[in-house]
């Protein structure tokens, strides 16, 4: 008997799908029997920050700016 796969061809698409939009290049997949994935990401590195297109760090500095708005 065979068990069934703990994982999907689909889960690894998606994984270098959505590294690859990030602006990364995977340079290997782990995948141990628990079913637990795992990549090593490669050259490439993060995406350029250079013009503002931090998504993140953009919305804590308005939230910081309403609240010390909102004090004054």
């Amino acid at each position: 008997m065979t068990r069934p796969a703990v994982f999907t061809q689909g889960d690894i698409s998606k994984l270098l799908k959505g590294a690859r939009s990030a602006g990364y290049s995977v340079s290997r997949v782990e995948i141990d029997p628990t079913g637990k994935i795992v990549a090593q990401l490669g050259e490439g590195g993060a995406p350029s920050l250079e013009n503002g297109d931090d998504e993140w760090g953009n919305a804590i500095s308005a939230k910081k700016e309403r609240a010390a708005q909102e004090r004054n």
